[in-house]
């Protein structure tokens, strides 16, 4: 049997605006829109949570990569690291 144990948390930090629309910038996206920071963040169910400096994401791995993978594509610096 597998055991119940609680998948790991990943924070990541980011300044970017939650009202942000996010934009693929791959050449061969043609500029495929993904939404808006809070949309994205509300759909794979990541915790936000607004700091004066930034805004700090929070979700166990597998979401947060689905999340940090828009933030790449559209070109917004993230980090693990808090600012």
């Amino acid at each position: 049997m597998r055991s119940q144990e609680k998948p790991s948390i990943i924070t990541v930090y980011s300044k970017v605006s939650l009202n942000k629309m996010l934009r693929d910038t791959r050449y061969t996206s043609d500029g495929y829109v993904f939404g808006r920071v809070s949309t994205i963040a509300k759909q794979y169910g990541i915790k936000v949570r607004p700091t004066d400096t930034c805004n700090i994401f929070e979700a166990p791995k597998m979401r947060m990569q689905l999340f940090v993978e828009k933030l790449h594509f559209a070109g917004i610096y993230f980090s693990e690291q808090p600012y």
